[in-house]
């Protein structure tokens, strides 16, 4: 009688023990997170007809997953950015993942997959010759890590704008022969501008990049672990791909 009653005694203790794993994992995700967004459609958009932006749903799905609210608070792309520095619990998008960029976030999930491509007014350049682009002006957005890249391979002609809007209404007036970057970006900032899409020429893939959800540096190997299952998740279940579709883009990262 002893014995059994030892055995049930002990099994019920190792199921509250196992219980409370879960529990003592997501302890690390408790603490409110601060989600600081740079406008850049279509992944963030303040006021945007279908929503806040593909990647800011996707985080806040994320993010209740997670068991956290996270209301979005819209700045220039430049200030969200600084707002993780010497900050706790702030998390900030989009972010293209750079050797240069390692150190100064804790990276906490893999949200897009884009392609790099220069973008000019229809019919004013051919580019497939990128030796030729080398000597153009090349308009950039300005903080994002494409001055170092282009500088690399020997473009002598690159200078920064404010938003991407901006480079292409300097491509469009002439005063940019092109400009460089994630090729869904400016496919979206020329729809908001009302343009047609046979008023630009857009390149092939020139580079790619990895869009990361990236935060303060107090962030825990918990805390990544959780946000990158939960992305996991997304992916799996259709979430991803559902939000993506939305804004009609490509599913690929989903998979």
């Amino acid at each position: 009688m002893l014995k059994r009653w030892w055995n049930m005694a002990w099994r019920q203790a190792l199921g509250v023990f196992m219980l409370s794993l879960p529990l003592a994992a997501g302890a690390a995700s408790q603490a409110p997170v601060r989600l600081v967004v740079g406008e850049l459609p279509p992944f963030a958009m303040e006021g945007g007809e279908r929503g806040p932006g593909s990647l800011v749903e996707i985080t806040q799905e994320l993010a209740q997953r997670l068991g956290l609210s996270t209301p979005v608070e819209f700045y220039p792309w430049q200030r969200a950015l600084k707002m993780t520095e010497g900050m706790s619990r702030v998390v900030v998008l989009p972010l293209t993942r750079t050797p240069e960029r390692e150190p100064r976030y804790t990276w906490l999930t893999r949200l897009y997959r884009q392609d790099f491509v220069f973008v000019s007014r229809h019919g004013t350049l051919d580019l497939r010759n990128i030796d030729a682009l080398k000597t153009r002006r090349i308009a950039i957005l300005r903080g994002s890590p494409h001055k170092e890249v282009l500088a690399a391979e020997h473009f002598t002609a690159v200078f920064e704008c404010s938003t991407v809007r901006e480079c292409m209404r300097m491509v469009q007036t002439g005063l940019a022969d092109a400009t460089y970057g994630g090729e869904v970006i400016h496919r979206s900032a020329a729809n908001l501008a009302g343009a047609a899409v046979s008023d630009f020429d857009y390149s092939a893939p020139y580079r790619w990049g990895e869009i990361w959800l990236a935060g303060s540096l107090d962030f825990s190997a918990a805390d990544i672990a959780q946000w990158q299952a939960a992305m996991n998740a997304m992916r799996h279940d259709g979430s991803c791909a559902r939000i993506l579709r939305k804004y009609g883009l490509p599913l690929d990262t989903c998979k």
